[in-house]
């Protein structure tokens, strides 16, 4: 058994090839729903409900405003997950993410088979999946990933068919990339035209951009991209934005007069190997290795040198810059660095760059290991006390990670059998698939009972409902996340000002809630009566080492907390 894992790794790769796709499902499928959902995501299943709601999926808005600020597509793609599951939840919004994912992975090992060999693309798949970016974005519920999907599809496609340039060809090449612009935006479009675009001109092909088949096939997928926009702006009615004007916005307009996001020319220098870690020592080993021997480098390597440069200048010279925009570039990198490492020559530079790979994971794993001496530094320091889960699972993912670098050198060759990967490589890969598996399906499910937003949203959502049921309105503002969370059967009342709020407080028919933020308490403690506000009716937690603001507003521990809630009786008078 032991020999057939080893001479799998020499051979065609089939053994490694369930075991990197079991791998693939589990660290971006394990636990996807457990989370609360964060930051962004919130607009999406926000977005999502509400059409649900109003049966309106051409028109996305948030509390009832327009919100057309991202094509449609990534929302249908959540509805239809909320179908399949038969609820709209955190796992219904992420796992168009998740598959998206894999099917980039997919993608990348297409590539690296077809234009290297089967080694480069298991080496390149598994820096890929475990990469920090992939994992983290795969596992969040926005339209990032669905974004690096269509584009590593879409060269995929190409380079599949680049010696038949017929009609199918292109139409299939735009419809993927126009696909990818309806869930994120242009760059779906704009980055595989950059990729393939080098060895177009280098060949002398680029007279096939003229053909008839060509220019048909870009128009079809233009007119594909177009229409959703289109047919919502003539059935807009009273919706006051329109897509197409937004789609011009965010990607065209953006782009060389930026309105937002502005930083340094250089910022995608860090924030791309960040996006790679923990393999950003082999990316910049590569990175070096593939420019000092561009000479000798075959035509595939060229193209893909090319690709990559052509890439991130397109990113950097953009006036509007973000760091998870690179993330399509990260494909090509991965591939990248998997070329440089299964190809002979610049043996020092790649001893240089597994060894500081080598010594990363370890150090890691040594902080795992050892994290149970550095918990009681942080309760005393910070107040930060850990979940028992997370106390027990920290150090045996440690020891686990581990584990490879310590293996006879008979089992390292085994590894490289069940992996598939480069002999060097693989037992980084194996540490690298541990360290992150453990921090995405484990260590980071154990840290949400420390997260306190959507407690606070569901007890505020049971004193809402009654007996007897009270309105509810938000001052100044209110998450897309407070409002999935709430999911109110129609608009919550948003009050702009304190005159709003002297009015809400007046009698009516049945009791209310109102809730803020803790930033604008000192606003709204002149118009509410003194009773109420003295009273909160619900607070949201808040842990020692979250609260910069120290004890909270005016010193007092009953103000901890982001969110608050009053209750406003139906008869107000007496209180005033």
């Amino acid at each position: 058994m032991m020999r057939r894992l080893v001479l799998g790794s020499g051979g065609d790769g089939r053994a490694a090839v369930p075991v990197f796709w079991t791998a693939a499902c589990f660290l971006l499928l394990w636990d996807l729903g457990a989370r609360g959902l964060w930051g962004p995501e919130g607009r999406w299943a926000e977005i999502t409900r509400e059409m649900l709601r109003t049966g309106d999926f051409l028109h996305p808005t948030i509390n009832g405003n327009p919100y057309f600020d991202k094509p449609l597509l990534t929302y249908w793609l959540v509805a239809v997950a909320s179908a399949g599951i038969g609820r709209l939840n955190e796992w219904a919004v992420r796992i168009p993410s998740a598959l998206s994912a894999l099917a980039g992975l997919w993608g990348t090992l297409s590539l690296g088979r077809r234009l290297w060999s089967g080694e480069v693309a298991r080496t390149a798949g598994w820096i890929l999946l475990t990469s920090y970016g992939v994992l983290f974005w795969g596992r969040t519920g926005t339209a990032d990933l669905e974004n690096l999907a269509a584009v590593v599809l879409a060269v995929a496609w190409y380079w599949g068919r680049r010696d038949r340039l017929s009609f199918l060809t292109f139409l299939v090449f735009y419809l993927i990339c126009f696909a990818g612009a309806q869930t994120k935006g242009l760059t779906a479009v704009a980055v595989p035209v950059l990729a393939v675009l080098p060895g177009h001109v280098r060949e002398r092909r680029w007279r096939s951009l003229f053909t008839p088949a060509h220019l048909l096939a870009l128009a079809a997928g233009a007119a594909c991209y177009l229409f959703p926009f289109l047919y919502a702006d003539m059935t807009r009615g009273g919706y006051r934005q329109s897509g197409l004007f937004l789609a011009f916005r965010e990607n065209v307009l953006r782009y060389v007069r930026p309105f937002d996001h502005v930083k340094p020319f250089y910022v995608y220098l860090y924030y791309l190997p960040a996006f790679l870690l923990p393999w950003a020592p082999l990316f910049l080993a590569a990175v070096i290795g593939t420019a000092l021997s561009l000479k000798s480098l075959d035509r595939s390597t060229r193209w893909l040198g090319a690709a990559v440069l052509l890439t991130f200048l397109f990113f950097s010279c953009s006036g509007s810059r973000r760091g998870y925009y690179i993330l399509p570039l990260l494909p090509f990198c991965a591939l990248m660095t998997a070329v440089f490492f299964t190809r002979p020559g610049y043996e020092r530079l790649k001893r240089l760059g597994l060894g500081l790979q080598a010594a990363l994971l370890i150090l890691l794993a040594a902080a795992e290991v050892l994290s149970p001496a550095l918990w009681p530094r942080l309760a005393s320091g910070l107040g930060f006390v850990p979940p028992a889960g997370l106390r027990r699972l920290t150090p045996a993912v440690g020891l686990l990670a581990a584990a490879p670098w310590v293996l006879p050198r008979r089992l390292k060759g085994v590894l490289a059998g069940v992996t598939g990967a480069d002999r060097r490589v693989a037992a980084a890969a194996a540490a690298t698939a541990i360290l992150m598996g453990g921090f995405f399906c484990g260590q980071q499910g154990a840290l949400e009972s420390l997260r306190t937003e959507k407690p606070f949203v569901r007890r505020l959502r049971r004193a809402a409902a009654g007996p007897p049921a009270r309105e509810v309105a938000f001052y100044r503002a209110v998450s897309p996340k407070v409002l999935f969370y709430l999911d109110p059967p129609a608009p919550v009342r948003l009050l702009g000002g304190t005159d709003e709020v002297r009015e809400f407080c007046r009698p009516g028919p049945r009791g209310k809630i109102l809730v803020a933020r803790r930033e604008y308490l000192d606003e709204l403690r002149p118009y509410l009566p003194e009773k109420v506000f003295d009273r909160p009716l619900l607070n949201e937690t808040v842990h020692p080492w979250q609260d910069k603001g120290g004890r909270g507003w005016k010193g007092s521990e009953k103000w901890r907390g982001n969110l608050t809630a009053w209750g406003i009786p139906a008869a107000v008078e007496h209180l005033m």
